[in-house]
Formats: structure tokens, sequence, C-alpha cells
């Protein structure tokens, strides 16, 4: 009886995180890959594009990939044109997307508490250096400082994914209420919104 050949088939493990922020979002991914194991083999890459772009980039890893995600942050691509177009075609090609409204500190300002409050992006360092000092650090918050998201940020990665995932779930609540189950989600209006922890929790990373 002839034996069954063993590893024929091949498991995509490459986990891919495709984002256009090259200090901050970069930075944070890099760490935090560095310091939990996955059960991915995790690639971090920089593209310097729009979001359409950037999810039309990414769509050159799909074919090897286990999963991939782009990351960026909504701020005015959705009154610019680009945001629509991007979501349409994330949405075709299996394309996951980790987005933040306004910007990536929303995801950074969940790692201390729920953040819910609209305002405006260049207000976000000033609520960060708020929450940091809090928490021991006596300088300002700085977004090119890889030593500061090690230290300050990834310990407290859980407490990020359970802050955003509330905020993120009671603005869908409120809108499957007023609109229904099957309406589209206006992302772009939920300020302070991320759901930068899906793409955490899909890493399955180690405790």
């Amino acid at each position: 009886m002839a034996r069954r050949k063993s590893g024929q088939r091949k498991v995509c493990n490459d986990f891919y995180i495709i984002t256009n922020g090259e200090k901050t979002e970069k930075f944070y991914f890099d760490l935090l890959r560095k310091a939990k194991h996955s059960l991915y083999s995790v690639h971090v890459i920089f593209e310097n594009a729009d979001p359409y772009k950037l999810v039309e980039y990414a769509k050159n890893f799909c074919k090897t990939a286990n999963q991939v995600w782009c990351v960026f942050d909504i701020d005015y691509n959705y009154q610019e044109g680009r945001l629509i177009p991007a979501l349409k075609f994330a949405k075709e090609n299996d394309i996951k997307i980790a987005y933040s409204n306004k910007a990536f500190e929303v995801w950074l300002i969940s790692h201390f508490k729920e953040f819910d409050s609209a305002s405006s992006i260049d207000k976000y360092a000033g609520i960060l250096t708020g929450l940091l000092k809090k928490n021991g650090y006596s300088g300002t918050y700085d977004k090119a400082n890889a030593s500061l998201v090690k230290d300050y940020f990834i310990p407290h990665y859980k407490d990020a994914v359970a802050n955003a995932k509330v905020v993120y779930q009671r603005y869908v609540k409120k809108h499957h209420e007023e609109f229904g189950l099957d309406s589209a989600m206006p992302i772009w209006e939920w300020d302070a919104s991320t759901t930068v922890f899906k793409l955490v929790e899909a890493l399955k990373l180690s405790t």
C-alpha cells in the first residue's frame, strides 16, 4: 500500500500588516511583534500611499498570505474621496482594514482609557501626554519615540483591545438601532473609534 505523502498542502502562515504610518504605526506593530509571540509569521511593511493605493499595494501579498491587513487613519480621506474606494477594493480582495478615526493616536489613548470624545487631531498629543504623566512618564508624547511606545504602550495592549472594542461596539449598536442591521456603517462619522483591536486579536498573541 502506498504511503500517503505528508506536507503536500502548504499552509500559509504569513500575516502582513501594511501601513502608511512610517513612525507610530510601524514602530508599534514591530515592537508588538517582538514583545509578544504570534501564531503567525508577522511582517510589518510601510508604504507611503493613500488608503486606496495602500490597499492596492497590499493585494500583492494576498496569494501567499494567511491574512493581509491595511492600517490607516480616516482623518480627511473621506472628504477627499479616498476612503470609500479603498474600503470597497479591500472587501473585494479579502483585505482587512484596521482604521483609526481620526488618527492612530486614538488607538494609543485606548491603552489607558475608553476614549470616545470628538477631538481635533492636534489635541491628541496633549491628551496622551497627560495620560502618560499619570502613568509615570515625565516627558511629552512623541510619536517618533520607539522607546516610549515599547515601555508605556505595548505592556497595556490588552487594555487597548478592551477599551477600543467597547467604544466601537457602542457605535455599531447605536447605528443598527437607528438604521437597521443591513445599513452601511459610516465609520468616518465615528469620531474616536478604531478597529485596530480587531487586527491585534487576529494576531493571536501570547500573553
